[in-house]
């Protein structure tokens, strides 16, 4: 049931940490989120979260780095990347901890990543 998961999204785009949120509330979520990866950090010491979403390329604190954080407060949340910059087989671009989705994310496919990280419980 997808109200007894906690999601955390993580993206400096205030439009799209917008439209994520509501996607991810429609079926019952409960969604928390943070403008950057410093804002997602405090959000993590905080509160139970059961999976991040993170956008790859933000300032100051970058999606990979804010992975390497999020696991060491977290060890099992599960991470998934999202960015519009860099692709799976990009160089450079190590995906350690999680699932990578190319933006712009259709809502079926994000909705269908996060049931699929959520059972690999």
């Amino acid at each position: 049931m997808a109200f007894l998961y906690t999601i955390l999204v993580a993206d400096d785009d205030p439009v799209l940490l917008e439209i994520v949120a509501k996607v991810l509330e429609e079926p019952g979520y409960t969604v928390l989120t943070a403008s950057d990866g410093y804002e997602a950090v405090r959000v993590l010491a905080d509160r139970h979260v059961d999976l991040l979403i993170t956008d790859v390329r933000m300032p100051g604190l970058s999606g990979f780095e804010l992975a390497q954080q999020a696991k060491l407060l977290r060890p099992n949340l599960h991470i998934v990347y999202m960015s519009g910059y860099y692709s799976e087989k990009k160089e450079g671009c190590v995906l350690s901890y999680g699932v990578f989705l190319q933006k712009p994310v259709r809502a079926d496919a994000l909705l269908a990543t996060i049931r699929q990280e959520l059972v690999a419980r």
